[in-house]
């Protein structure tokens, strides 16, 4: 028997044995009242019944709960990003740099939390690029501060991803050694890291834009997401296809986190392989990653206290087990990361952060594999 096969007649089974305890009778159970949330037993279609994943709200949920509130989020601490520093540009002391650097930090939190989504204009539209290119290209960098190039809007536009975004303001920021004092800026830098500012904010709010209203001619990507399963939908023809690229988009976030931003620089002992090293945020990305995959499964964003349908709920029903195991396993893999030493850049050759990493790295990867083989299935 397929797995698909095991699916439906299991599900057959659990609505046959609700149909005997509440006196019911007939093959197929009526329709729900929209009184129901989706997500309930009482919410489910004659398709869902049958073994397809349905619940349309669950989608619909994710994209105005969970997307847009996280990239709002992100375009406010980008916009804060930009004014700081503007201030350190105009004030270069200790004190704009340090409020400056945590300006940074606040926004790659945000923006991290982000990445089980950088999916549809993301990705379409090169935002993810601009905003987020790593490795960086040091070597650019010092080109473009030797030139005697002005930092116009257009001119930070056309730059390389290597060139701008999170990373070519972390470097500025923080130096090469995470020791740059405010002394040290030369008037270039200062010029250079303040257009790039603008420019990173500009670009975080066409993120959010090409969510909620739609840019370039392009209708808002919430509604792409909201309307999945609808005839007119060629991005997301069926409902399954929404809730599917949300599954994807947790289990491609954790392989990067455990595979590779965690994976590759123990294995090959090499700090320049850890991807937010110059401000030894790098740690932090990997936790805001793990929350942000739990975001989406929960259908939360916490920061701004928003909820709606979530995967979660559609998963107790069929399988209650099942999502007592995920929610665990986003429990323990957040616990295991607090066990490892920061800054873990500092760490590459330390016995203790090394296990820690292990340990971690296998929590991540076991929630991982509970979506990819269980919970995947189960939505397609």
């Amino acid at each position: 028997m397929s797995q698909r096969q095991y699916i439906c007649l299991s599900r057959i089974a659990i609505a046959l044995v609700g149909l005997i305890l509440t006196g019911m009778s007939g093959c197929e159970s009526n329709s729900s009242s929209s009184s129901n949330p989706p997500g309930t037993a009482s919410s489910q279609s004659t398709t869902e019944e049958k073994g397809k994943f349905s619940h349309k709200q669950i989608v619909a949920d994710f994209a105005k709960q969970v997307v847009v509130p996280t990239q709002q989020s992100f375009v406010q601490r980008a916009a804060a990003l930009s004014t700081a520093i503007d201030t350190f540009a105009k004030t270069p002391n200790e004190e704009t740099l340090k409020a400056t650097r945590q300006a940074w930090v606040n926004t790659r939190a945000a923006w991290e939390q982000s990445e089980s989504f950088t999916f549809g204009p993301a990705e379409s539209l090169g935002y993810d690029g601009a905003l987020d290119t790593w490795p960086l290209n040091d070597t650019d960098l010092q080109a473009i501060l030797k030139s005697q190039d002005r930092f116009t809007p257009k001119y930070i536009e056309e730059l390389k991803d290597t060139e701008k975004g999170f990373h070519a303001i972390e470097y500025l920021l923080f130096g090469s050694n995470h020791n740059k004092k405010a002394t040290e800026f030369t008037p270039r830098e200062l010029a250079y890291v303040q257009a790039l500012g603008v420019n990173f904010a500009q670009v975080a709010k066409q993120l959010a834009d090409s969510w909620t209203k739609g840019v370039e001619g392009k209708p808002a990507y919430q509604e792409v997401v909201a309307t999945a399963g609808e005839s007119s939908n060629s991005t997301y023809p069926t409902v399954n296809a929404g809730a599917e690229q949300m599954v994807q988009g947790i289990i491609d976030s954790l392989i990067e986190v455990a595979d590779e931003k965690m994976g590759q620089p123990f294995a090959k002992k090499d700090q320049k392989l850890f991807e937010s090293r110059f401000g030894l945020n790098t740690l932090k990305d990997i936790k805001s990653n793990v929350k942000g995959a739990q975001n989406v499964y929960l259908g939360a964003f916490p920061d701004a206290n928003t909820s709606g349908a979530s995967l979660s709920a559609y998963i107790a029903e069929v399988n209650p087990d099942l999502d007592k195991r995920v929610k665990s396993g986003f429990q323990d893999s957040l616990a295991a990361l607090e066990k490892i030493p920061d800054p873990i850049e500092k760490n590459l050759n330390n016995p203790q952060a090394t296990a820690s990493v292990k340990y971690a790295q296998e929590e991540i990867t076991e929630v991982r594999e509970i979506l990819e083989k269980e919970v995947l299935p189960l939505i397609k």
